[in-house]
């Protein structure tokens, strides 16, 4: 049942923890088990102040002190870094969401006797464990999830709604995110399976050779060899959400007009190849000052775990392929080809030039002349989900190819106007955020402050799952979005009609902008069906790569998964050995790496001495590191 208010929640767990988990652009709390967790499309379900009168704005009940906003982040300012750990603010949106659905009857308020079947818990994660309705790292078992799912909580013949799909999923993933579940154990390895160097570049360089010379120079691949060697069975299904995320990673990455699905190579579908020339990676590129001949080199040039190797394979490697590195690890090239100016590079946005630049020079939008034409449509909220700011969300049609571009803008206090009403064409902007089609109808992002610039992550809005807490472009957005654009409720137009006498009065608007705001502004009915339609584009492009059309989203999943502490067989995957050989070893590499026996070892600490471990690792092999490479290796470590 829904909870009429029965508990209060601190302004930062609910505010904070909520709003960055659960919708919009900029939530990526998405997280991966290697268990699939359904994410069908977004809902908006913000509880209005009948519901939960102790969200902020909501009047409290007589004897009940009021819920405060605390100091800073007035919306336009740096975001206070929270207090809270993201697994602290993670627990609160989970615990909100379940009192908010179901506290009315089994809150934590309530006696077990007055509770309903004596639970009294449904908001206590500690509980709900204890009492076997949740099980660590298993969401598909969790009694609470299984009966959200079948509609059975809150109960459907009593005339409640169901828990929207996409809450349910925030539920799941933290319950399968072995990040919030420390001392529940390594996740069980299935297979024992080792692929090292030596068969990756065997693969590489047998398949290179049937490929016609003219074609090899723009052959490249990408291997799933880590994930096998890590103890993942490269048979049936458990490798297919890293498929799914290559397929999507390099379309969501192209600016060809076509959707290109990347060919196996192998029976065990863990090695791919892919030609540049179906993504446009083929063609130059700079970054943040420097100039790359294609857009492969630029992601070697920032991916820390791609290597030049030398032996007869790989030599016939690199030498028929005509660049150094001429296969990458999937999830270590992900983790950086999705991420800040190299992500805006690989899809061409230039971050030199402003977003509204980019918008009218490369996408041909008129943003002025469309708001004059009225053939733009908005929609303002102030119940956002990821701002406690008023915000705008504003559409237009692409010109320069089929597709829509989709602008939320956030606001900033600037002499006073904080308010998309106080003033529906003159606001102040205090940063934006822009989701749009790609050519191919893949979905692409960008994030701009308040004068415009394009930058790499927001100061506005939250991403827990990053260590600052700051949402990046594009990894913090494709959770989200993954099954399209996201409709927002207006609630400017219903407002102004309703005060439309004194703001003729009081000048603030005239007949010709009341008659606009009429024309922009769209019931949310008219602006779902806008967005159902504008999203049909991207849900197309999906079926075209064979991708889910639902579910959650294999680029922040393999993002997230990729960026966790690693256990001794992620780490010896990485390193092309097994377990056993790693540990064998370990007096012989880097001595941060001894936590691995028996313990774990941070990501960033494991890719700082990754290349000295990968030469001292591959003494064996007949392909190794380039010795140059291991050379400098270890001179920075002796640094």
């Amino acid at each position: 049942m829904k909870n009429q208010g029965n508990k209060l929640m601190t302004f930062r767990a609910f505010s904070i923890g909520f709003s960055a988990a659960v919708l919009a652009l900029a939530c990526g709390s998405e997280s991966e088990s290697d268990d699939p967790v359904d994410v069908p499309e977004p809902t908006d379900n913000t509880p209005s102040c009948a519901e939960n009168p102790y969200i902020v704005g909501c009047e409290p009940e007589d004897g009940v002190e009021p819920v405060t906003p605390p100091p800073g982040n007035g919306g336009g300012g740096a975001q206070e870094e929270p207090e809270e750990s993201p697994g602290a603010l993670e627990r609160a949106a989970v615990e909100n969401i379940l009192l908010t659905q179901c506290g009315g009857c089994h809150g934590s308020t309530l006696t077990p006797d007055s509770a309903e079947a004596g639970m009294n818990y449904i908001d206590n994660i500690d509980q709900l464990v204890d009492n076997n309705k949740i099980i660590p790292l298993n969401a598909d078992e969790s009694l609470i999830i299984k009966r959200m799912r079948l509609g059975e909580m809150p109960p459907a013949n009593r005339g409640f709604d169901p828990v929207p799909a996409a809450e349910i999923a925030i539920v799941a993933n933290f319950i399968n995110n072995p990040d919030f579940w420390e001392g529940f154990g390594e996740p069980a390895q299935a297979c024992d399976d080792v692929v090292d160097f030596d068969q990756l570049y065997e693969e590489v360089a047998s398949d290179l050779s049937d490929v016609d010379e003219e074609d090899a120079v723009f052959t490249r691949y990408i291997s799933l060899a880590n994930r096998v060697s890590s103890g993942l069975c490269a048979e049936g299904t458990t490798l297919d959400r890293d498929r799914q995320a290559l397929a999507k990673m390099m379309n969501s990455l192209s600016v060809n007009p076509g959707i290109t699905v990347p060919e196996f190579v192998d029976a065990d579908r863990t090695l791919y190849r892919i030609d540049l020339r179906d993504y446009d990676w083929d063609l130059a590129v700079v970054v943040d000052g420097v100039n790359f001949d294609d857009k492969w080199d630029a992601v070697v040039d920032a991916n820390e775990y791609a290597v030049p190797f030398v032996g007869q394979d790989a030599d016939d490697a690199r030498a028929d392929s005509g660049t150094d590195v001429p296969v990458m690890f999937l999830d270590s090239m992900l983790d950086v080809a999705t991420v800040g100016n190299l992500y805006y590079a690989l899809v061409d946005i230039d971050v030199a030039q402003t977003l509204d630049d980019y918008i009218l020079n490369e996408l041909e939008i008129d943003v002025v002349d469309n708001l004059d034409q009225e053939i733009l449509a908005r929609a303002g909220t102030t119940q956002s989900k990821i701002s406690r700011q008023d915000r705008l969300v504003e559409q237009h049609p692409i010109e320069a190819y089929r597709g829509a571009f989709y602008q939320s803008f956030d606001f900033e206090d600037v002499d006073g106007n904080e308010s998309i009403f106080e003033d529906p064409f003159g606001f102040q902007e205090g940063g934006r955020e822009a989701v749009f089609n790609l050519p191919n109808g893949m979905l692409a992002y960008a994030i701009a402050d308040a004068n415009g610039n394009i930058v790499e992550d927001s100061n506005i809005l939250l991403d827990t799952s990053q260590g600052n807490f700051r949402a990046l472009a594009s990894i913090s957005c494709t959770s989200c979005h993954a099954a399209g654009f996201i409709p927002l409720v207006d609630e400017v137009a219903e407002r102004t009609e309703r005060n439309k006498r004194d703001l003729i009065a009081n000048d603030t608007l005239n007949q010709e902008e009341l008659e606009q705001i009429e024309a922009v502004y769209l019931p949310a009915d008219d602006f779902k069906e806008l967005v159902d339609g504008d999203s049909e584009n991207y849900l197309s492009a999906l079926r075209d790569a064979d991708l889910p059309e639902s579910g959650v989203d294999q680029l922040s999943a393999t993002f997230q998964r990729f960026d966790r502490d690693m256990f001794v067989a992620q780490a010896a995957g990485d390193l092309g050995v097994s377990a056993d050989e790693l540990l064998g070893e370990l007096d012989n590499v880097d001595p941060s790496l001894l936590t691995l026996d028996g313990g774990s070892v941070d990501r960033d600490d494991f890719t700082a001495v990754y290349i000295d471990a990968l030469c001292v690792m591959s003494v064996v092999l007949e392909n190794q590191p380039d010795v140059a490479v291991c050379d400098a290796a270890a001179a920075e470590l002796d640094l």
